[in-house]
């Protein structure tokens, strides 16, 4: 079981209708459906988001005990982010600047990118977050361990295309 962190934000939800029974194994078989997969191959810009539990990052296992919390399911979602540096692009049109003599035009420039994109991406890795969650079947709510924009919506999206139920941010008027 993972520790919870000693600083930082956290965003309650809340959702309507039924949700599968943490206990089972069918709650096991959505989060795999919806598990992680690499991107450290990839010869584009991508980004991959999915399940995976704090005993095993990569995704390939979802056993029922790695996400018991008690009264409570520990959930962990990763996101990896795969994007070319922009100080190489910065590097190679100075390079072939200096080599032609004068500026690149804009398509110049948009050819170069693409060129460098195909050659030099498949050699960068991605960065790797992960982000926590507390699922509390019987009161129907969500502890997200992250107050990020992006972390937020990659998780309501994730949640919903798992469970096929939509999370509600709480307010304190609920």
């Amino acid at each position: 079981m993972p520790a919870l962190r000693r600083s930082g934000g956290v965003v309650a939800y809340f959702w309507q209708g039924k949700l599968i029974d943490p206990r089972e194994a069918a709650f096991a078989d959505a989060l795999a459906q919806r598990r992680f997969r690499t991107i450290e191959n990839a010869a584009s810009e991508e980004v991959s988001v999915g399940w995976v539990t704090p005993a095993d990052p990569t995704g390939d296992s979802f056993a029922l005990e790695d996400l018991d919390a008690g009264t409570a399911v520990w959930l962990r979602m990763r996101i990896d982010k795969k994007t070319m540096p922009v100080k190489w692009l910065q590097l190679h049109r100075d390079a072939a600047e200096k080599t032609r003599g004068k500026k690149l035009s804009a398509r110049e420039r948009r050819e170069l990118k693409d060129d460098l994109m195909e050659q030099l991406l498949p050699r960068v890795l991605p960065t790797i977050t992960m982000v926590d969650a507390l699922l509390w079947h019987e009161r129907r709510s969500v502890l997200l361990f992250a107050t990020g924009k992006g972390a937020r919506e990659a998780f309501t999206k994730l949640f919903f295309e798992t469970f096929t139920l939509p999370l509600d941010r709480a307010d304190p008027l609920q």
